[in-house]
């Protein structure tokens, strides 16, 4: 790791240890995959912490200090989402155009999974200097086809927050 990037993470809202292994350690390992494993890996973290709501799923995206999530449109086969805060809007600047938000994406896309009943998937598609859109599409729900179920878990309430 070089000074700048320690200089960088040591004084972010990331800290040194995620944005080491969100930043370094994943792309090292993953190289030229790291965006595709990164949608799965999202994906395998929301099965890890499953939430019934969208409020719960803007509570929890804020407790894994992934980003500060807004939705912005639902609609009967897609949600838009808005990534921001100031994690997200430092690892923009450090990489522009580079940075991923593949994890986000397969994140929100299999939250959405679970709280709408049907298969869905997700794509970036807006960047901004400090904010990432998220567009989840998602299958008509099919009563003799339910998506992947799951067991809710309970949010603790308000915590400390990590972006701020």
């Amino acid at each position: 790791m070089s000074q700048k990037v320690y200089d960088q993470l040591i004084h972010s809202h990331r800290g040194l240890q995620n944005g080491a292994i969100r930043d370094v350690l994943l792309p090292a390992i993953l190289g030229s995959e790291t965006n595709g494993i990164s949608y799965w890996i999202g994906k395998d973290l929301a099965r890890a912490f499953p939430v019934a709501t969208t409020d719960e799923l803007i509570m929890l995206t804020r407790q894994l200090g992934l980003a500060n999530l807004t939705l912005r449109k639902s609609d009967n086969n897609q949600r838009i989402y808005l990534l921001a805060g100031p994690i997200v809007a430092e690892r923009i600047a450090e990489k522009h155009e580079q940075t991923s938000f593949q994890l986000e994406a397969g994140f929100l896309a299999m939250e959405t999974e679970f709280q709408v009943g049907a298969s869905a998937e997700a794509e970036v598609v807006g960047r901004r200097r400090t904010s990432v859109e998220v567009l989840v599409q998602f299958d008509p729900v099919d009563p003799n086809h339910p998506g992947e179920s799951a067991e809710f878990i309970h949010l603790a309430g308000d915590q400390i927050d990590p972006q701020e």
